[in-house]
């Protein structure tokens, strides 16, 4: 009888602590704030203040795609829709722009926040996102007159010439040869001309470009056009050399010149030190191939950030020093 009723009780308080249980869960959620996946608010906030998803996936270093697919996760948590379709973009429902108006207040209050918070003597940090070839031999070399200049910024240089609308990782400033886009801006002008070392021309010179026909000739995969384009100005559009080397990026064939392995197309402003050195020569200089000016594009935002501004007036007056 007592075994029966200590069975009864335990059983008794057992349900009473499951009751007691769910009844603090139940209040811990009433209590819980109502805030939808914070990625996915970004996203919207981002994409309804510029206007655009691709301008977004630019601002957030996230592709377009990632981008529609944080909003379609608000849109779902939220049970409403926030964009429409409109020609061949989106535009926001009026439930959208409501939302819009919260959630970009919100983000600038957490902006100012975390702004005040920083303290001023701390390294700002700015990721510079550029081709590999003008970072090896023209970017990087300059780099130390910028942290002289300006020793709180940090800078963090990634290797890259894929499209900077697919660029996976964040960025603050791209650098591309070419237009990147409207809000982009051109900062260092180049031609090409073929090169050559010294000891190459040495043992095999050239006076006329037929006596390219004699030499191997190197190509980079990144601008294979360089050739063909410099021949067909130079009225040899059929000329191939006695040999051709491919290489992928455009700093394996300017090294393979240097090594005397044969001759490559020379972006100016990327062999001019090594022609100051003596490493390369240049060859008809008289008749050199327009090529793309170098474009900078500051990622588009609320605030362009005292680091990316300084490093954009330094980069600009590089580039006209380099003219």
């Amino acid at each position: 009888m007592v075994t029966h009723f200590v069975s009864l009780w335990c059983r008794s308080l057992r349900w009473r602590t499951i009751e007691l249980v769910s009844a603090i869960c139940q209040e811990i959620s009433r209590m819980s704030r109502n805030i939808p996946p914070l990625n996915a608010i970004k996203a919207f906030e981002s994409a309804g203040r510029l206007g655009n998803l691709s301008g977004a996936a630019i601002e957030l270093g996230v592709t377009h795609g990632a981008v529609s697919r944080q909003i379609a996760i608000l849109e779902e948590w939220l049970g409403v829709r926030l964009f429409a379709k409109s020609g061949r973009g989106v535009a926001l429902t009026a439930e959208g722009r409501d939302f819009l108006a919260e959630t970009t207040k919100l983000m600038d209050g957490l902006s100012i926040a975390t702004d005040n918070l920083i303290k001023q003597d701390r390294p700002l940090l700015l990721r510079v996102n550029a081709p590999q070839t003008f970072a090896m031999r023209w970017l990087i070399p300059r780099l130390p007159a910028f942290s002289a200049l300006h020793p709180n910024v940090e800078v963090r240089l990634a290797a890259s010439i894929q499209p900077v609308e697919t660029i996976t990782d964040p960025f603050d400033v791209a650098i591309r040869r070419g237009s990147i886009s409207a809000a982009s801006t051109p900062f260092l002008a180049e031609t090409c001309i073929p090169v050559a070392s010294p000891s190459l021309l040495a043992r095999q010179p050239v006076e006329e470009v037929r006596d390219f026909e004699a030499h191997t000739l190197l190509h980079a995969e990144s601008v294979a056009h360089l050739w063909l384009d410099w021949l067909k100005l130079a009225g040899c559009p059929g000329l191939r050399g006695r040999a051709q080397l491919r290489f992928e990026p455009l700093y394996h064939s300017l090294q393979a010149a240097i090594d005397g392995v044969g001759i490559a197309m020379g972006p100016s402003a990327l062999v001019a030190a090594d022609i100051a050195a003596g490493r390369l020569v240049p060859l008809f200089p008289a008749i050199p191939l327009a090529m793309n000016d170098f474009h900078l594009l500051i990622v588009p935002g609320r605030d362009p950030g005292r680091n990316r501004q300084m490093f954009r007036r330094w980069i600009e007056e590089e580039g006209a020093r380099n003219d």
